[in-house]
């Protein structure tokens, strides 16, 4: 009885082989696809090709199950009815990557449907050639139709930014290590912003089924609080009532152009089918015309397959695929094996050509920098007098004519050095006086300058468009000494600045703008005491005082000088808009120290000085790191 039920079941298998109707599944993913095969026998199988009747389509096992069920029903459909058109059985095999590489390369695989990042590295060896793309719905092409959400729950405190992630003081689950969106993409823009994601991800835990709910469930519940879910699993979901994404804040988000749901990374592309190099092109023709023609669930599609360069750009950043091995070592070693001929070809061109050429073309260049430096002069003279032009037609008290007219004010100081300077190299190459040494040195002074006046313009015109501070961490007392250092090569004033106070005051804060503020304090002390007739002043006792000073939890910057005597009702007026004591000044100075000091929410104010002068003091807030404010939350 036993041989006779065995014998029955073999002639069963035969003949329906013979009628081309099979569908042979491997796998520990069985389970997933039984349901997506129309064709009435469903048997797993372990060997290799059997015979030339099979076409074999390899699937990639580290595809996320919920893309299998949603995806794959249709498709598979799809690819079986072309298949026994072309009086041929098919053959599905759940392979790892390894496997599948392998058995490329001995033709045991003829179709490939996998993640976009695998397929990546197969064409990259040129194993493969895509044929179809998934394409979503959500997605503006194929090319971006996934990528990876971060999210923490919507009642958290304390994570914001990636910057906040990447301290690895926090619990993140994923749906698998090895998955594309769930994990991989999920690095992207830690790379992106210097950030190590190896930090970030240190206390990461995956899911026991690769399920991206489960994900939402631990950060919901205080179990994770962080977590990594493919681009629109969470709209899904909620079509599903499965989630809510009130419930979750999204981490980095990007806009929605490319990817019309919710995201954190760059968008690539999704699923992929290939096809192995020999394949017959009447079935990948046949092959290709059945994806493009079926409708997947939720609106999605397979299209022609496009551009895939984002993928090796991301694959490069993070050191994965074909470039896992990538180092330096080759060039390095390159360099050491034949040291002896490098440096041999280095002497011999530095020897015959720069020796010979070196004073005329140094003289060439110098000229050269001579002339663009006067070019740059004018260019900016022009700008100028345009600008003093503009500043007339605008309002007196508007942002705009204040700002336009802090471009001419502050760019008076480095046109009149560069000119000065200019003159006279021009003076020195005429009478024949110039040596290499005066003009390299006049030069370095006249390129310092032009850059100062660029960087005038380029800060300031940028104040008429909205923007952000540029907060950066700084040491006060280095933006006092580096304001002090340009205030003294000048020459505006012979009276000595002295820097006193706390040896390190950190601070957050754009230090060109504190430079521009500080500097506008000296330039007004220094006017001061040129207003104090000659019979009333001890030049041996002129000084101009800059304090440093520890307020709890804000600095003082203190600039104070001894010029001449003012009561409290002089001080009151310091800091009026466009109002000034100076026979030909705009009164600009104290008002942008004003306007500069209000960016940065501190405050100015002025007081006399006992005996005489005034004490002029900008007051901002001390630095705070990171870690201290998140203890305080």
């Amino acid at each position: 009885m036993r041989r006779f039920l065995i014998t029955c079941v073999a002639i069963m298998v035969v003949i329906f082989s013979a009628m081309g109707v099979e569908s042979l599944i491997m796998g520990d993913h069985n389970s997933i696809l039984r349901q997506t095969l129309t064709s009435p026998v469903k048997q797993i199988i372990d060997g290799s090709r059997i015979n030339s009747n099979q076409v074999v389509v390899a699937i990639d096992t580290q595809i996320d199950p919920y893309m299998q069920r949603t995806y794959f029903k249709a498709t598979i459909d799809a690819i079986d009815k072309t298949v026994r058109g072309a009086d041929k059985f098919l053959v599905l095999k759940f392979l790892d990557r390894d496997a599948i590489a392998s058995m490329l390369v001995d033709n045991e695989i003829d179709f490939v449907i996998s993640e976009s990042d695998f397929y990546a590295d197969l064409a990259f060896e040129d194993k493969v050639k895509a044929i179809a793309m998934l394409w979503r719905p959500q997605a503006k092409s194929p090319s971006y139709s996934t990528a990876s959400t971060i999210v923490v729950s919507s009642d958290s405190t304390k994570i914001y930014t990636l910057t906040d992630i990447a301290t690895g003081s926090y619990r993140v689950a994923g749906t698998a290590e090895e998955s594309f969106a769930g994990f991989t993409v999920a690095k992207e823009p830690f790379v992106q912003k210097n950030l190590s994601w190896q930090a970030a991800f240190k206390n990461i835990a995956f899911t026991s089924n690769r399920d991206p709910l489960e994900v939402l469930n631990a950060v919901k519940t205080g179990n994770a609080d962080v977590g990594i879910v493919p681009a629109c699993f969470i709209e899904v979901a909620m079509i599903q009532n499965k989630a809510h994404l009130s419930d979750f804040r999204v981490i980095n988000p990007q806009p929605v152009s490319d990817l019309a749901c919710q995201h954190s990374t760059n968008a690539y592309p999704s699923l992929m089918v290939s096809y192995r190099n020999g394949v017959d092109s009447n079935y990948i023709l046949e092959m290709t015309n059945a994806l493009l023609g079926i409708k997947l669930p939720y609106g999605a599609t397979w299209s022609m397959p496009e551009n895939t360069r984002a993928l090796y750009d991301l694959m490069y950043h993070l050191r994965i695929g074909p470039y896992n091995n990538v180092t330096y070592s080759a060039i390095y070693r390159t360099l050491s094996e034949n040291r002896t001929i490098f440096i041999t070809a280095i002497f011999l061109i530095v020897a015959g050509f720069f020796y010979n050429l070196i004073i005329s073309v140094e003289v060439a260049s110098r000229t050269k920098a001579l002339k663009k430096a006067l070019a740059e002069k004018d260019r900016i003279s022009k700008q100028q007098e345009q600008t003093n032009e503009y500043i007339s037609r605008l309002e007196r008290t508007g942002i705009v004519g204040q700002m336009s007219s802090m471009i001419a004010h502050e760019l008076k100081q480095p046109l009149a050095t560069v000119s000065n300077y200019s003159r006279g190299l021009l003076r020195r190459i005429e009478k024949g006086t110039a040596d290499k040494d005066t003009v390299i040195r006049i030069l370095k002074e006249i390129e310092y300058h032009t850059e100062r006046a660029n960087d005038i313009v380029d800060h300031v015109r940028s104040y008429a468009k909205p923007h952000e501070v540029k907060r950066e961490e700084h040491d006060i007392r280095d933006i006092v000494a580096k304001t002090v250092a340009t205030f003294e090569k000048s020459g505006r004033t012979t009276v000595p600045v002295v820097v006193e106070g706390v040896q390190k005051a950190p601070i957050e804060a754009d230090d060109w703008e504190l430079e521009l503020a500080i500097l506008n304090l000296l330039k007004n002390s220094a006017d001061a005491f040129t207003e104090v007739h000659p019979a009333m002043r001890d030049t041996s006792e002129d000084l101009i005082r800059i304090r440093i000073e520890d307020h709890e939890d804000t600095w003082w910057i203190r600039v104070i000088d001894n010029a001449k005597h003012v009561d409290e009702e002089f001080t009151k007026q310091f800091f009026q808009k466009l109002e000034t004591t100076k026979a030909h000044g705009l009164g600009l100075g104290l008002s942008i120290v004003s306007s500069l000091a209000e960016r940065h929410a501190g405050r100015v104010w002025a007081e006399p000085n006992p005996g005489r002068g005034v004490i002029v003091t900008i007051e901002l807030q001390k630095y705070v790191p990171i870690e201290k404010k998140l203890k305080k939350l």
